[in-house]
């Protein structure tokens, strides 16, 4: 790998790295239980925060820190921290984008802290509704175009690295492949709409337009949580 032209495409339980050079598949797997639940309550835990008017201090199963790779540079692995969220079902991504657009262009008529209420619970209907969620993947807004993005057109494989905090510290590292969306794509309108949500809040650099986005399709993760076992491959 390591061609310019990197093309990615999913097939159900698999993905597939295109180059010139030939294609390498990968296995697509759900999102574990232990994850899929330190997610949800780590989220709606924030939004609860921001409802009671505190600004969040953290928000670690939303801002990990993610590496890709580019195996020409002297030292291969380049990290960033960036913001993931989790993604409806195909089947639902036009019910969430409606609210959210809906919300949006209420909000627009009066001052943006009076929004906020209705802005959190869009914000959290996904998050109460978990059966709605394709546990196959993450997304992600590009912002920067920067190292990152270099690194994804040559190279589409990521891995995530999640670290709570304390007492427990749970952590988990998330190997995937990286599928590029732009505008007029569902899941990324999903995206650009639940950061626009939030996006003249004060806790946010405020960058309304972006480039593009990423699917990150699960393929292994592993729970690196400080205890005994650490490091176990859990799917």
């Amino acid at each position: 790998m390591g061609l310019e032209a990197a093309t990615v495409h999913v097939n159900g339980d698999s993905v597939e790295i295109v180059t010139a050079e030939g294609g390498r598949s990968y296995p697509v797997r759900e999102m574990p239980d232990e994850l899929f639940s330190w997610q949800l309550d780590s989220r709606r835990a924030m939004f609860q925060s921001i409802a009671n008017g505190k600004r969040p201090t953290d928000f670690h199963a939303h801002l990990p820190v993610v590496a890709t790779f580019n195996e020409e540079l002297p030292f291969p692995v380049h990290t960033a921290t960036k913001a993931t969220g989790l993604l409806p079902g195909d089947e639902h991504l036009d019910e969430y984008i409606a609210a959210a657009s809906s919300c949006l262009d209420d909000a627009r008529d009066k001052p943006w802290e009076e929004s906020q209420a209705s802005r959190i619970a869009v914000a959290k209907r996904l998050y109460q509704t978990p059966e709605h969620i394709d546990r196959r993947k993450l997304g992600l807004v590009e912002i920067f175009q920067g190292q990152t993005y270099r690194n994804l057109k040559r190279n589409p494989l990521m891995t995530i690295q999640y670290t709570g905090a304390g007492p427990e510290y749970p952590s988990y590292q998330l190997n995937g492949v990286v599928e590029r969306i732009g505008p007029g794509d569902a899941s990324f309108d999903f995206l650009h709409l639940m950061r626009m949500l939030f996006e003249y809040n004060s806790f946010h650099i405020q960058q309304p337009a972006y480039p593009s986005g990423y699917l990150f399709w699960i393929s292994e993760v592993f729970d690196k949580s400080p205890r005994r076992q650490a490091g176990r491959r859990i799917r």
